[in-house]
């Protein structure tokens, strides 16, 4: 009788040979009914948010992630003492706040959404573990200089990262960080522009931006006037509504996989309503 492949052994060695069966050929010979291929979906899959969301000091970050389903604050500098929410302590160091996400991903709770403020707080404990680990005062110093130490605190922001990235396939992840101003220098332009940025050094937010569904900008509603035709400067005319941009505009980094409206309120039930209408 001829004999078959050990369907365990298969299933060992390929993680995909659950799809796969084997059938009868000739002497020795397997042929697979089913292959990779078969692996191909083409429906839209639905996760929970992994996003940043970034602005301004006071425009109501850490209220907007207190606003999200079962939330629980990672906080890595001070800003929720006015703000009835669950919160884990302010850690010390890097690996506090790995203990920290470690236990969220591992214990059992009730928790769906994994709230990080801030970005740019944790960027402080990464280049405070990076000068330890090169018994350097400074991360410009690690390794003998030449832009090292940001190499090294960028590897550790992949796995940060990498480990939440996992995290989001059963919580909603929000990373909330600060804003700056940045000149931007395009080869493709005649002269440099302004633009609304992270605030966290580029070789890290690089990661960021690659590993997110969503990079959303909240900000006041502001318009522009001039008091007369010849006047060089407008004044800047408050609205009081505070906006969310999903997508990249004049001044503004930002990008979303749900093909948001760009601006939305800013508000969580504004950007559940968007990605529920993507998904539908």
């Amino acid at each position: 009788m001829d004999s078959f492949p050990d369907t365990a052994a298969v299933e060992q060695e390929n993680p995909f040979a659950a799809r796969l069966s084997a059938v009868e050929t000739g002497p020795n010979k397997v042929k697979f009914k089913t292959g990779i291929l078969s692996l191909v979906t083409t429906r839209k899959r639905r996760r929970p948010i992994y996003g940043v969301i970034y602005g301004p000091p006071g425009i109501g970050k850490s209220t907007f992630g207190a606003s999200a389903p079962s939330p629980i604050f990672l906080q890595v500098e001070r800003g929720l003492d006015q703000i009835t929410v669950p919160k884990l302590p302010i850690p010390k160091d890097f690996a506090g706040l790995y203990a920290q996400i470690d236990a969220l991903d591992k214990e059992e709770h009730e928790f769906k959404t994994i709230v990080l403020d801030t970005l740019d707080a944790t960027e402080v404990l990464i280049w405070a573990r990076v000068c330890a680990e090169g018994k350097v005062k400074s991360i410009e110093d690690y390794g003998g200089g030449y832009g090292k130490g940001y190499v090294r605190a960028r590897e550790i922001w992949t796995g940060l990262l990498t480990k939440l990235s996992e995290m989001s396939e059963r919580f909603n992840v929000l990373l909330l960080a600060h804003s700056h101003l940045k000149t931007v220098n395009d080869p493709m332009l005649s002269a440099a522009y302004d633009l609304h940025k992270i605030k966290i050094h580029d070789k890290s937010a690089e990661i960021i931006r690659q590993m997110v569904d969503l990079i959303c900008f909240a900000n006041l509603d502001v318009s522009l006037t001039k008091e007369t035709q010849k006047a060089r400067k407008g004044r800047g005319i408050i609205s009081g509504d505070r906006l969310m941009w999903t997508q990249p505009t004049t001044g503004i980094e930002a990008k979303n996989r749900y093909d948001l409206e760009n601006p939305i309120a800013f508000s969580w039930e504004a950007l559940e309503q968007g990605v529920n209408k993507f998904y539908e």
